[in-house]
């Protein structure tokens, strides 16, 4: 994408190279370093969300039993003729 947006503002090719050569770089030792901070601290990330975490997974879990308990109870209700009770 950027090859050809960089071609139709007509950017000199030496000006384009420089700067592709200097984002790849940057892009490359940014991801880098950031998957080693994320390597070193993953332990104390991992205790405080794991806890945060089960408990959000514990709450879409009863309220997905909840929805389909009400959604049992909306078509029995469908399936019944309106005159009876």
């Amino acid at each position: 994408m950027m090859p050809a947006l960089a071609g139709s503002a007509r950017m000199p090719y030496p000006r384009f190279l420089a700067f592709n050569v200097a984002g790849g770089m940057l892009w490359g030792v940014g991801f880098a370093l950031l998957g080693l901070v994320a390597g070193n601290s993953y332990e104390a990330v991992a205790k405080a969300a794991g806890r945060d975490i089960a408990v959000v997974v514990g709450v879409l879990a009863l309220c997905g039993v909840i929805i389909w308990q009400v959604r049992l109870a909306r078509q029995g209700d469908a399936r019944r003729p309106r005159g009876s009770a």
